[in-house]
């Protein structure tokens, strides 16, 4: 069974890193990738019939919650996919810097909340790309663009705790010689600034661009910095679930549900049609 699990694994892989939800054999039959996929699916998840999805739903507009109500565009990409396998989703609300140890340990099936695909994050978890997102500066209106991250020097600078930002943060401070970067740790950087309690917030592109559309006092400073795939969270031994979900994706792309979305919500400039598999760094 182990072989037949292992060639499964291959043949959708090699399928979804073409592009392709359907093709024909040699005998110019059409096949069928996503029932492929549906039918490689771990069998606990196709006798439920959900797939429980982990996210922390404090990152408006990629994941967020309207009374007890999940959305979002990482939401939606979620549950499109969960749909294009014949699967609904269980929403788990979980800290951010706990998602990949509940994915590791199978207490959810996948996670999406923002999260770049890191290689230190690749050792835990494989990470289907979905969305291409750099980091924004969060400056008080009128301040402008004060030179990326060289200018958060001599500044505070407010960032949410277990991110990436927080390690941008260090390494530059680590740079700034003589003016001193103070780290504000806040599950609100932007609200932060906002209120004076920190003069610039690092952030995603899309979280950033919300943020100063909501608070006017606010503006982005400068273009965004180093733009790095989003990825879905799955175990590293749950290879035909993690092609399966590549192969759903796909499908999203090549119909149109993806571009659909990501016009919803107003992050059209991220799209990343490749589907890679740990195609961060």
């Amino acid at each position: 069974m182990r072989i037949v699990a292992l060639a499964l694994v291959v043949t959708l892989v090699v399928s979804a890193g073409a592009g392709c939800t359907s093709t024909q054999d040699e005998a110019g039959e059409p096949i069928d990738r996503l029932a492929e996929a549906r039918a490689a699916l771990p069998e606990d998840i196709t006798k439920k019939g959900t797939i429980t999805g982990g996210t922390d739903p404090t990152f408006e507009p990629m994941t967020f919650k309207k009374g007890a109500t999940y959305t979002g565009l990482d939401i939606d990409i979620a549950e499109a996919i969960a749909g294009k396998l014949g699967l609904t989703v269980e929403w788990q609300t979980v800290s951010f810097g706990e998602l990949l140890d509940k994915v590791k340990n199978h207490d959810i099936d996948f996670s999406i909340s923002s999260m770049f695909d890191r290689s230190q994050r690749q050792e835990k978890a494989d990470f289907i790309d979905y969305l291409n997102a750099g980091t924004s500066i969060v400056v008080p209106k009128g301040v402008g663009d004060i030179g990326g991250m060289p200018g958060l020097c001599g500044r505070r600078v407010a960032a949410q705790p277990e991110t990436v930002f927080v390690d941008m943060a260090r390494a530059q401070s680590s740079a700034c010689g003589g003016k001193d970067l103070k780290i504000v740790l806040s599950n609100s950087p932007s609200a932060d600034v906002r209120d004076k309690k920190a003069d610039a917030a690092l952030n995603d592109f899309p979280i950033a661009a919300l943020d100063v559309e909501k608070m006017t006092t606010l503006e982005l400073s400068g273009p965004q910095i180093e733009a790095i795939p989003y990825g879905i969270g799955v175990a590293k031994d749950r290879e035909t679930l993690t092609a399966a979900v590549q192969t759903a994706l796909y499908a999203m792309i090549n119909d149109g549900t993806y571009d659909a979305l990501l016009n919803k919500w107003k992050v059209k400039e991220g799209a990343l049609r490749t589907g890679a598999i740990n195609g961060g760094a």
